[in-house]
């Protein structure tokens, strides 16, 4: 919109007719009375581009050939200052004649307005619309020539012509902003706003266009899926703000990990999930290759990361899937790598795992679990088995852990490795720890009608129990209704859910404890936090966990572990229990160490309340040596 902005190319081969263009649009032009509306008309179409008397100004620049008007149009496109009108004669003393020359005029510049000038009574205007298009920017203005008409056309069709200008200008602007506008909501839509990563929907279409194109690219298309092992408690220790920055340390060490290396297409790194983290790798041509790359995901994440002034050591869960062997789908594939990264995030140590066909086989078991545990629950189905605990000073039973069992109408028992997490899952598992409360204390008050009973029971607690504030008023309910004293119930709760929740957990553990409840830590050792919360919570027993016991007689095994866990255990007042006992050897070695009670298959396997009455008075009955003599008294109970 810069600069002259009525500029006008004559082209005719009669320098008298240039003459009388120059003249009418010229600013000292004189309308006679007839066209004296003429100003008014210009006034309107031009505002402050016209005098006070309301006459245009127009710039006028003639050729009288017609390779001369095309290089003249040609030059003022490039100059940025195009013609608004091209008045051009249809007859020229030159090779290329008007109509050729309105032609490559029109190539040039397809916004300006062509007047075909002539002095043919036969000439057409819609055929030269269709000559030369669009039809709207093509006229046909017929000698003799008379002033004022020529100047009211030019002025009519430089107003038009800046209107279309503004009209196109404000398009452009539109467009633009839809662009960048678009541009914003899909970096929303396909964009990590934490990480700036691909997101979960980007990283499935981008793994659906590398499917497609697969056919002409050697290699497999890898997945590695990866979620951050108690990422919660960074947030919760040390605010959201230090997991926002942890979030995106991860994604730039990721994201350097795999830049480009020049061989190749290079890898996608996207954020899957609140703290999954997705590695797409195309282009894979072996198994070893694929282990490489989910031990290098593995590895740039388990190296320890400085945040606010802290090392983080962090445990990563990895999964791993490909395509095609995996799925010939995007969504085929990632099913896959999420199975097998939930099963690496069940597993001890977080270790590396690759899809295999079991996983879905498994996964339907579970769907078809989850479709009838509710149901199990409210039928009865669930109930308690009962694994008895020896004191190895006297040899005596000095407790009992409850463990919940599934068993179906015909007869089959279902694991409470399936449907412990289950519950957890569906949101159930207050109604299942419900379910054992209830369990456990009828069936000492049974125990206790059959004869003396002061042994006490330990009953799991999972991680949702502890953010349930109604869980001591249950469990008060409960105990007031059977009439069972709350000495008689110990809870356990895992390593590694009470460090997870440590901060629920202390003030919920303190009002359990001053009821009189023994609260018992289970699987102790496998948990990576400071040992120091002991010392704040109201523990009375530790538990030993199998995983250690299992090796203490192997071979060469290193009993390091067990030993320092019993020492401390000693140290700090508390009862040791070693779980997982199942060789005469293991309980020698526990008792040697000092561990107070043992359970396990050695001395036990778990059974229903029924069996465990039986086994208790045959154990009573055989049970009369103690401190060495305890072994034999518990094998003949055995049998």
């Amino acid at each position: 919109m810069d600069g002259p902005s009525n500029r006008v190319l004559v082209v005719d081969g009669d320098p008298r007719s240039i003459g009388e263009y120059v003249r009418c649009l010229g600013d000292d032009f004189e309308p006679d009375e007839a066209t004296a509306t003429l100003t008014e008309i210009e006034k309107v179409l031009f505002g402050d581009d016209a005098d006070e008397t309301g006459a245009a100004h127009f710039e006028v620049h003639s050729r009288n050939q017609g390779e001369q008007a095309v290089e003249a149009v040609e030059a003022a496109v490039a100059a940025g200052s195009p013609y608004s009108i091209v008045f051009i004669d249809t007859r020229l003393p030159s090779e290329m004649k008007g109509l050729e020359a309105a032609g490559r005029i029109r190539e040039l510049d397809p916004n300006v307005n062509i007047v075909i000038v002539t002095n043919s009574l036969g000439a057409d205007p819609d055929s030269l619309g269709q000559r030369i298009p669009p039809a709207d920017k093509i006229f046909l203005f017929k000698k003799p020539l008379h002033g004022a008409e020529c100047r009211q056309l030019a002025a009519a069709l430089c107003g038009k012509w800046h209107a279309d200008r503004t009209l196109r200008k404000a398009n452009e602007d539109l467009e633009q902003r839809v662009v960048e506008r678009t541009a914003a909501l899909q970096k929303i839509a396909y964009f990590d706003t934490v990480t700036r990563l691909p997101n979960r929907l980007l990283l499935i279409e981008y793994l659906k266009k590398r499917i497609e194109a697969s056919e002409d690219t050697e290699g497999d298309t890898a997945v590695v899926l990866l979620d951050i092992g108690r990422f919660s408690l960074v947030n919760e220790t040390m605010g959201y703000d230090s997991g926002t920055e942890l979030l995106r340390s991860i994604a730039n060490r990721l994201s350097r990990t795999f830049a480009q290396d020049g061989a190749g297409e290079p890898a996608t790194v996207g954020r899957f999930g609140a703290d999954e983290f997705a590695v797409i790798v195309p282009g894979v041509e072996s198994d070893a290759g694929i282990r490489d790359i989910a031990e290098r995901v593995k590895r740039t994440v388990e190296e320890p990361f400085l945040i606010d002034g802290r090392d983080l050591f962090l445990k990563a869960a990895v999964g791993v899937a490909w395509h095609p062997v995996h799925g010939r789908s995007a969504q085929q594939v990632f099913q896959c790598a999420e199975a097998a990264l939930h099963r690496s995030m069940r597993s001890l140590n977080h270790a590396i795992t690759y899809y295999h066909s079991e996983m879905r086989n498994r996964a339907r078991h579970l769907f078809s679990l989850e479709g009838d545990l509710r149901g199990a629950i409210e039928d009865g189905q669930i109930t308690a088995f009962y694994q008895p605990q020896q004191s190895t000073e006297t040899g005596e039973l000095a407790g009992v852990e409850a463990l919940a069992r599934w068993i179906r109408p015909d007869g089959s028992i279902v694991p409470p490795s399936e449907f412990v997490p289950l519950s957890e899952e569906m949101g159930i598992s207050d109604m299942l720890f419900e379910t054992i409360m209830r369990t456990v204390c009828r069936d000492l008050t049974g125990w206790r009608e059959d004869g003396n009973w002061d042994v006490p029971v330990s009953i799991n607690l999972s991680a949702h129990q502890l953010h349930n504030q109604d869980l001591v008023s249950l469990i008060k309910g409960i105990l007031s209704a059977t009439g069972i004293e709350q000495q008689l119930i110990n809870l356990e709760l895992t390593e590694s859910v009470l460090l997870e929740d440590l901060t629920i957990a202390q003030p919920l553990l303190n009002d359990l404890s001053s009821y009189g409840f023994g609260i018992h830590i289970d699987d102790f050792g496998t948990g990576y936090s400071s040992l120091s919360y002991l010392a704040q919570l109201p523990v009375q027993t530790i538990k030993i966990d199998r995983s250690f016991i299992s090796k203490v007689d192997a071979p060469g095994a290193n009993t390091k572990v067990v030993e320092a866990i019993a020492a401390l255990g000693k140290a700090m007042g508390l009862e040791v229990v070693a779980e997982g006992v199942e060789t005469d050897q293991q309980y020698a070695f526990v008792r040697r160490l000092g561990c107070d009670l043992v359970q396990g298959f050695f001395v036990a396997k778990p059974m229903s309340a029924q069996q465990l009455r039986v086994w208790c008075d045959g154990y009573e009955d055989t049970q009369s040596l103690k401190h060495g003599s305890s072994i034999v008294a518990i094998e003949k109970a055995r049998k």
